[in-house]
C-alpha cells in the first residue's frame, strides 16, 4: 500500500497501519477510482411457463399525480410467457379495488392464471385476495427476501 509506505517514511505513531487502512478505506475519491464493491448476486430462480397467460406477476405503481377521473395508482399486470405488460389506472390500492381491476380487465380477456406473483403487500395478501384466488384455483407465489424482484420485472417490461 503506498499511501502507507509513505506516511511511515515521514511519520510514526501506534496503530499507524491501522488508521491508514482506515483513512484509506473511507477516502471517497479512492473509492471513486476503484469502482463500487463486487456483490454477492443472489440465486436466480427460473420459471418454467408453458403457455401465455399461465403464470402472470402484479404489481402496484404510485402514488402518483391524481388524474381527473381521480386514479392516483396504476396496477400493473404482466404475463410471463410473453412478457406482455398491462397498465390500469386505480384510484386507490385497496384489496377489492385490485381484485376488481384484475379480472374485469385481465380475467375476463384473458382467463385464470394458473400461478399470480406479487410482493407481499397487504392488498395481494387480504383475505379477499386470497379467496379470490382461492375460488379461481389460482396459485399464489411470493417472492423471497433475497429476491424481490416482481416489482423491477413487471415494471421493467
Amino acid at each position: 500500500m503506498e499511501t502507507l509506505n509513505i506516511s511511515r517514511e515521514r511519520f510514526y505513531w501506534d496503530k499507524l497501519r491501522a488508521d491508514v487502512e482506515k483513512w484509506c478505506r473511507e477516502c471517497h475519491a479512492c473509492g471513486a477510482r476503484k469502482g463500487p464493491k463486487a456483490r454477492t448476486k443472489g440465486r436466480l430462480q427460473r420459471y418454467n411457463v408453458g403457455a401465455p397467460f399461465e403464470r402472470m406477476a402484479l404489481d402496484i405503481l404510485g402514488p402518483l399525480p391524481v388524474t381527473a377521473k381521480g386514479n392516483r395508482y396504476v396496477l400493473v399486470l404482466m404475463d410471463y410467457f410473453a412478457i406482455w405488460p398491462e397498465a390500469i389506472p386505480i384510484p386507490d390500492q385497496e384489496a377489492s379495488t385490485v381484485a376488481e381491476e384484475l379480472v374485469r380487465a385481465w380475467i375476463s380477456r384473458y382467463g385464470v392464471p394458473m400461478i399470480l406473483h406479487s410482493d407481499q403487500g397487504t392488498n395481494f395478501n387480504s383475505a379477499l385476495f386470497t379467496e379470490l384466488c382461492k375460488l379461481l384455483g389460482i396459485g399464489k407465489s411470493l417472492p423471497s427476501n433475497v429476491s424481490l424482484r416482481v416489482g423491477k420485472r413487471v415494471l421493467q417490461g
